[in-house]
């Protein structure tokens, strides 16, 4: 072909690619889609208008917004929400509590030792 140009390959960082979204995102796309009639495109451009971004700048994409959909309606929270849960649960496992459950494995695998016949 005459005239035809080719493109070339920008290296562009990941980094640029890796989208933080936070629980009010989520939130606002999941509240959108059932209010849009489980639209993704009505949804995008919802979020982009609410949270005042260009044509051109990312917005989650469908795969991700049926994705957060499915988790709503699963467990009735975000994935965020789910993940801050265990956080806290986490936080309140004391050092006394890790030390009994030791202490309770330690005996438990004890008592197996002695009753093993030796291996030869």
């Amino acid at each position: 072909m005459v005239g035809a140009r080719r493109q070339r390959a920008v290296n562009v960082p990941f980094l640029m690619y890796t989208l933080v979204w936070l629980g009010e995102h989520r939130a606002f796309i999941v509240e959108e889609f059932i209010k849009n009639g489980r639209s993704p495109v009505a949804t995008q451009r919802a979020f982009r208008i609410r949270f005042a971004l260009g044509q051109r700048e990312a917005v989650p994409d469908k795969k991700t917004i049926y994705r957060w959909v499915s988790n709503f309606r699963q467990t009735g929270q975000t994935m965020e929400a789910l993940k801050e849960a265990i956080r806290q649960e986490v936080a309140a496992i004391t050092h006394e509590m890790v030390l009994k459950f030791m202490d309770n494995y330690r005996e438990a695998t004890s008592v197996y030792q002695y009753s093993r016949p030796p291996l030869e």
